[in-house]
């Protein structure tokens, strides 16, 4: 027996020092290792790019996982050209090496433009471009002869500064903006504050007909007017904090339309020279600060809005409004014919209101509402009557989300049990 005793502790001392070698990690196929490992990567945060850095850890568990980060070209495919130092030039050879003929992610600016050679020779693989330059770098970089077949996806932010330096005849743009037949997606930030029209950088030649999403950040006014009615895809506007009045007639067959970040008079005047008969999805949020600032009031606000929809003659089946308005004028606005056939509903505290839920309760407006999304700082309303109005319209009204306060949440959580239970969806997210 002690013998037995013996033989047996000596297997178990031998199973536990090797432990690893069985490791049910060691089982994994290695086509799924790299999936994991990939999703470790888009993990790194929004503000940060992937790169050798981030592959690191990967790198020093084992000489398998070592192996495997080396040999598999989708780790490497994310090359950030904005560090300052000399040896970065190598890890981006590095990175163009072992990511082998797999798209790439490109994040540049001009601070390191001794990476730019390289990376624009791998330009017919770049599938995803965010780039920083100023006017003088757009022009040189994009008067190559590089071609971008694979680019899905490009975020460009021209800066400000050497703009009054440049003509836009030196600044227009190379013929590479017509060799992007894949791009699907586009975010274009410029600050033109204080420039008139001979100082503006021309806009270069995209396929905006073809975009499906399209990001218009601080453009200039003339440029809005010439862009809008070419374009037929999601489109985002995003003014110049201090836009001056303006009017322009053109009809876009567009199909969704955002303006953030913006004062009640820019709202007013962009809906007043827009004519959209495709629209379906609109959302509107103006500056919290701002109304107070400015003359156009609620009132006139509703009724533009009102007057662009039938202008229009479209059919919403998506509004977001996050803008001051009194509950009464936003029933107006949910009674509109063009908004009848509404399915998602996103509202801010600042037009949330005991109208609003006894014109949903009682009068049955928007009657195929499919989702609800409701943002509160402040309870404003009754909750028995939030209830009552979802009990009422389940089972068409199957979605709630929910953005209140940790500290005061607007709906309490045996209410929102009680909700699950009747089969409706309640997701909640927090104010930090």
């Amino acid at each position: 027996m002690d013998a037995l005793i013996a033989q047996r502790t000596d297997l178990e001392r031998f199973a536990h020092n090797h432990r690893n070698v069985v490791s049910i990690v060691r089982s994994i196929p290695r086509d799924i290792l790299v999936e994991i490992f990939e999703h470790c990567l888009r993990d790194c945060g929004p503000w940060s790019r992937p790169g050798p850095s981030s592959l690191k850890p990967l790198l020093l568990v084992s000489r398998r996982w070592h192996s495997t980060a080396l040999t598999s070209p989708s780790l490497w495919c994310y090359i950030d050209g904005t560090k300052f130092a000399s040896q970065d030039l190598k890890y981006v050879s590095m990175q163009l090496e072992l990511s082998a003929k797999s798209p790439l992610s490109i994040t540049w600016d001009g601070c390191a433009a001794h990476t730019l050679p390289l990376l624009l020779d791998a330009s017919p693989r770049w599938e995803d471009a965010h780039l920083t330059l100023t006017p003088a770098e757009f022009s040189h970089l994009f008067a190559s002869t590089h071609a971008f077949p694979a680019l899905r996806k490009l975020d460009i932010t021209i800066l400000r500064d050497g703009m009054t330096d440049i003509h836009s005849s030196e600044a227009s743009p190379g013929p590479a903006f017509e060799s992007i037949p894949a791009l699907e997606e586009l975010s274009l930030w410029m600050d033109s504050r204080s420039l008139d029209s001979a100082q503006r950088v021309e806009l270069p030649r995209f396929p905006w007909s073809r975009l499906r999403r399209c990001e218009l950040g601080r453009v200039h006014i003339g440029d809005l007017a010439w862009i809008l009615p070419l374009l037929s895809a999601d489109t985002a506007v995003f003014p110049i904090s201090e836009m001056p009045r303006f009017t322009f007639g053109v009809k876009s067959p567009m199909g969704a339309l955002e303006v953030g970040q913006c004062t009640p008079v820019f709202v007013a005047d962009l809906l007043n020279s827009l004519t959209t008969p495709s629209l379906k999805k609109l959302s509107i949020s103006t500056d919290w600060h701002s109304s107070s600032r400015f003359e156009t009031s609620d009132k006139d606000l509703t009724s533009i809005i009102i007057l662009f929809l039938r202008r229009s003659a479209c059919t919403l089946t998506s509004l977001n409004l996050d803008v001051t308005i009194p509950g009464r004028d936003l029933v107006t606005i949910l009674g509109s014919l063009e908004v009848s056939g509404l399915l998602h509903l996103t509202i801010s505290e600042r037009a949330f209101s005991a109208e609003l839920i006894d014109a949903l309760t009682t009068h049955g407006f928007v009657p195929r509402l499919q989702s609800l999304d409701i943002t509160l700082r402040f309870r404003v309303v009754i909750e028995a009557a939030v209830v009552a109005m979802l009990e009422t319209r389940h089972p068409v009204l199957h979605t709630l989300r929910i953005m209140h306060s940790k500290l005061d949440p607007f709906l309490p959580q045996a209410t929102i049990n009680k909700l699950r239970e009747m089969g409706m969806e309640v997701l909640e997210y927090w104010f930090p």
